[in-house]
């Protein structure tokens, strides 16, 4: 419902039924196809007649499907930057790295399990 000048009223959706299902049907159809995606890109991975960049390419994809997408370089650089780390971030170790990063989680995403700790 929408107050006397068209705003919602507080606590009440602008979308109540949530997302339309023809979008929930797609994903589902999508993901229906996740093990045939994944064996065609193994099988690109693996082709020698295939091109270099879409063996890369399908490399590239079944590690970030299977490990998740490494840290932007620039994300990284702007850290260093916002926290004036005594030395650059290529400087740093991984374990530095990782310290940063679990100190930032939480500002960034909400507490996670390790930092409500």
């Amino acid at each position: 419902m929408r107050d006397s000048k068209g705003r919602y009223e507080v606590g009440v959706s602008g979308n109540p039924l949530g997302r339309p299902r023809a979008i929930l049907s797609i994903r589902d159809l999508a993901r229906s196809h996740t093990d045939e995606a994944i064996e065609t890109l193994a099988a690109i991975m693996r082709d020698p007649e295939a091109p270099a960049n879409a063996r890369i390419s399908a490399a590239s994809e079944l590690l970030n499907r299977g490990y998740g997408r490494s840290v932007d370089q620039k994300a990284m650089i702007v850290m260093s930057q916002q926290h004036e780390l005594p030395k650059g971030v290529r400087d740093l170790s991984t374990s530095e790295i990782i310290g940063l990063l679990a100190r930032e989680l939480p500002s960034l995403f909400g507490p996670t399990e390790r930092s409500m700790g």
